[in-house]
C-alpha cells in the first residue's frame, strides 16, 4: 500500500477554519481519500473515473470540478512531463497556457508527483486553473484535477492539496489472480478463464466495462503495451467467411490500417480467427494480433495490442499465450456481453 503523508493532509485541513471532510473509499480502484464534506460527490467509480466532485463558485451554474481517474502508467513521470510540454509547444488548445510541468521529488521515490497548471479563459469568460497531480502506483496512474475560476482557486488549492496528501492507493481489483507463478498463468475470477501471460506482464484494471480481462506489459516510455478478453454469448461464426469478410470490415473502420494476414489456425483442439493488422495510433505505429474462437461458454476475442517496433521480437510469445487459453471449472454469469 503506498500511503501519501495523511498526517499533512489533517494539518492542512485543520488550518482551514469550519473544513470538514468526508472519507471516501473505493476498493475496485484502490483508492481511499478525506474529500471536504462541502465538495459534494456528483459521480464515482465509472469507467476510468474514481470520482468527479462539486466546487460551488460565485456562478451557481458554472461550478468547479475535482477529479481523481486511473490510467495506465508511462514508465516514468517524466516521460509524461515531456510529452505534455511538447503536446505545448507544439499546438497548444487555444486560449490555454502551460504554466506549470514539473515533476515534484520526494525522498521515497513512489511519492513523487507530476504537477500540471493550465490556464485558460472559456467563452463565457473568466479566468480558469486547471491543476493535474499525476501519481504512479500498482502499474497505474492515477490523476488528481482541480478545476475552478480564478477567484476560487486560492482557497480551493489548500483543501486540494490537504486532499491528495490524504490519498492512500492500493493495488486495484482486477478481477484476476494468480494461479501458477511459473507459467504467469491468471484466471479470472468472476467468468472462469485462464491464460499464459507473457513474462513481467500483469493484470491491470480494465478502462472499459466491455473487457472481462485486461493485462499490460511493462511500459516503455508513455505507453504499454496490452492484452485484453472480451465474450459474448454463442452466435453465429463461420471461421472461414469471417477470413473473408473480417478484412474489409477492419479498412472500413480504419481506412488506412493494413492488414497482414487473417486466417484460421490451431489452437489446441480448437479453430480460431488469427488476424495481425498494422494501424497508426496518435504517433504510434501499433500492431494488433487478435484471435476470435468459440470457448464452451462463449465466443471470445482475445487481442494483444503493441508498439509496432517490439512485434516481431514478442510474436511467438504471444502466440504461446494465445495458445494458452482455456476456461476453468465453476458457475458464471450468464452473460459475458458488458456492453449492453
Amino acid at each position: 500500500m503506498t500511503t501519501l503523508i495523511p498526517l499533512l493532509a489533517l494539518l492542512a485541513l485543520a488550518d482551514q477554519p469550519g473544513t470538514a471532510t468526508v472519507a471516501f473509499e473505493a476498493p475496485k480502484y484502490g483508492v481511499k481519500a478525506l474529500i471536504p464534506k462541502d465538495w459534494p460527490i456528483a459521480a464515482r467509480e465509472e469507467e476510468d473515473r474514481v470520482f468527479v466532485a462539486l466546487i460551488r463558485q460565485d456562478d451557481p451554474e458554472r461550478p468547479g470540478v475535482v477529479a481523481c481517474e486511473l490510467g495506465l502508467a508511462p514508465e516514468n513521470l517524466d516521460e509524461y512531463r515531456t510529452r505534455i510540454d511538447g503536446n505545448a509547444k507544439r499546438a497548444g488548445p487555444a486560449g490555454r497556457k502551460l504554466a506549470r510541468n514539473e515533476v515534484v521529488k520526494d525522498k521515497d521515490p513512489k511519492r513523487d508527483r507530476l504537477e500540471t497548471i493550465w490556464e485558460f479563459r472559456p467563452r463565457s469568460g473568466g479566468l480558469w486553473r486547471e491543476l493535474s497531480v499525476r501519481i504512479l502506483a500498482n502499474r497505474q496512474m492515477y490523476t488528481f484535477t482541480l478545476n475552478v475560476d480564478d477567484a476560487t482557486y486560492a482557497t480551493a488549492r489548500p483543501l486540494f492539496d490537504a486532499l491528495v496528501a490524504s490519498i492512500e492507493l492500493s493495488a486495484p481489483n482486477t478481477g484476476a489472480d494468480l494461479l501458477e507463478k511459473a507459467t504467469n498463468r491468471w484466471v479470472q475470477r468472476e467468468f472462469k478463464f485462464a491464460i499464459d501471460l507473457p513474462e513481467a506482464w500483469r493484470p491491470v484494471l480494465a478502462p472499459s466495462e466491455v473487457a472481462l480481462f485486461f493485462a499490460n506489459g511493462p511500459a516503455t516510455g508513455i505507453w504499454s503495451d496490452n492484452a485484453l478478453v472480451v465474450a459474448q454469448p454463442h452466435g453465429a461464426l463461420d471461421l472461414q467467411t469471417l477470413v473473408k469478410e473480417v478484412p474489409d470490415q477492419l479498412r472500413k473502420v480504419e481506412p488506412n490500417c493494413e492488414v497482414l494476414s487473417c486466417e484460421v489456425v490451431k489452437q489446441g483442439k480448437l479453430d480460431a480467427l488469427e488476424t495481425v493488422v498494422r494501424t497508426q495510433r496518435g504517433p504510434f505505429s501499433m500492431t494488433i494480433l487478435e484471435r476470435r474462437f468459440r470457448g464452451g461458454r462463449f465466443d471470445y476475442e482475445v487481442k494483444y495490442t503493441l508498439e509496432s517496433k517490439r512485434f516481431d521480437a514478442l510474436a511467438p510469445a504471444l502466440r504461446k499465450s494465445l495458445d494458452s487459453f482455456g476456461e476453468v471449472p465453476g458457475s458464471v454469469p450468464a452473460a459475458a456481453d458488458k456492453s449492453s
